[in-house]
């Protein structure tokens, strides 16, 4: 399962050294943004549409120390909201956190009154997407100042692991999918034989096949269906040991409709570049002709051509063409 080809996911991950689940987080963000929008709903209780508009603001913060990377931010009715991708426990989130968003809150300060500042924190939350137990529904930070006051600094925290593949659906939450195999990554790693959990993690892949099936029969969202599968056989192929035989399974699963999109791209891309080669190689018989005619010298023609003119002959022979003796 997977693809043969080095992809532009395993080359940042090589250049920045994030790891594969950074990379399908930022890949979602940057080229899916629209699927952010139903984990913003299920966050923070709001109720934007699949048509809401939204913009997507730049992620790199400069302070005095450093850049600040977030994940993703994007504004929406003029509210700005902050999603980081978590794979493992951070002592040290709730910090980090309060530090992106204060980057971004001073990026997008205004001066009310002329005498007070306003900052506006974004609305923010950790998304987790490995099985961790005991996490907290919030990370919080308490910060006190030098005059005595207190301010709580709370920010939300989801989990990947407490939504099924239906509620997935339900909720329209498709940027869990590609995480969905995390769900059973102790299972995967220990190498025992549970049938039965062998089972329901193959159901659940065929019922993702399933769903992301009806989703590519609609048209419109055909290339999202390409792209989620793609991104859901990267992380597989990550997570799950090279010995282990749930990776052919899961690959029998999700492989065949895969194949078949893919076949459908390359024959495309193969009948557009035999188009090409056809344009290219009709050009070359005609300036075989014309030398072979006396109409161009082979000095032009293999100047034309960017080889040689012993490559030239040796080419218009082989091709059944007669190369003029002078």
């Amino acid at each position: 399962m997977g693809c043969e080809d080095v992809s532009i996911l395993e080359q940042e991950r090589e250049n920045g050294g994030s790891t594969i689940f950074d990379d399908v987080f930022r890949t979602i963000a940057q080229k899916m943004p629209f699927l952010l929008i139903p984990l913003i709903n299920e966050v923070f209780g709001t109720e934007y549409s699949d048509e809401q508009g939204f913009e997507q603001l730049r992620n790199e913060h400069y302070e005095k120390f450093g850049k600040v990377i977030t994940d993703s931010i994007i504004r929406i009715e003029g509210h700005i909201y902050h999603i980081e991708c978590q794979s493992e426990k951070d002592g040290n989130m709730a910090v980090r956190m309060m530090e992106y968003d204060f980057a971004i809150a001073l990026e997008h300060f205004s001066l009310t009154d002329g005498n007070i500042t306003e900052i506006d924190f974004p609305e923010s939350c950790v998304l987790y997407i490995r099985n961790h137990r005991n996490m907290p529904p919030y990370h919080e930070v308490r910060v006190h100042f030098a005059d005595g006051q207190s301010v709580m600094y709370r920010v939300p925290v989801i989990m990947a692991k407490d939504y099924t593949v239906s509620s997935i659906f339900e909720k329209q939450l498709l940027l869990l999918l590609p995480y969905h195999i995390l769900r059973y990554e102790h299972f995967l790693k220990s190498n025992r034989a549970n049938q039965e959990k062998m089972e329901q993690m193959l159901d659940d892949y065929r019922e993702i096949n399933n769903q992301l099936s009806k989703l590519h029969d609609t048209g419109s969202k055909a290339q999202l269906y390409v792209d989620l599968i793609e991104l859901i056989n990267r992380i597989a192929d990550y997570v799950i040991p090279k010995d282990n035989p749930s990776r052919e399974r899961i690959g029998d699963v999700m492989g065949g409709q895969i194949l078949k999109l893919r076949s459908e791209k390359l024959r495309e891309e193969g009948r557009e570049e035999g188009r090409e080669q056809g344009r290219e190689q009709g050009r070359t018989f005609e300036i075989y002709s014309m030398v072979q005619d006396g109409d161009t010298s082979p000095e032009r023609a293999a100047r034309r051509l960017g080889i040689t003119v012993p490559v030239l002959k040796s080419r218009m022979i082989v091709s059944g063409y007669q190369y003029p003796e002078i």
